[in-house]
């Protein structure tokens, strides 16, 4: 046998071993480049929830928005409380009638 005629079980082998290797290197790498952003990722949350707290403090305590929330929240009471005396009386009328209409009479 010449030097290059390799058998197929040793030249996959040795493919394996270089496949390996260059894996290997691979995840080192990536661990150091991961290792490295990490501290990025962590800053860049904090100030990213540091800007929603400041938003939310902001809007949760502008007077005009407190003012006006006030309002819709009354407006919104009276309307509901309206809309329900108005059923209210609209089941009230209807009872009678329909009593009337089947014939029959209250008892007392």
């Amino acid at each position: 046998m010449s030097e290059k005629e390799i058998s197929l079980g040793r030249l996959f082998v040795q493919e394996a071993i270089k496949a390996g290797t260059w894996g290997f290197i691979f995840l080192l790498i990536m661990g150091m480049f991961i290792t490295s952003i990490k501290q990025d990722i962590k800053e860049g949350i904090a100030y990213g929830v540091d800007r929603l707290v400041d938003k939310v403090v902001f809007y949760g305590t502008h007077p005009y928005l407190i003012g006006k929330t006030k309002q819709l929240v009354k407006e919104g009471i009276e309307f509901s409380l309206n809309r329900a005396a108005e059923q209210a009386r609209i089941v009230i009328h209807e009872r009678p009638t329909a009593i009337e209409k089947t014939g029959q009479k209250k008892a007392n």
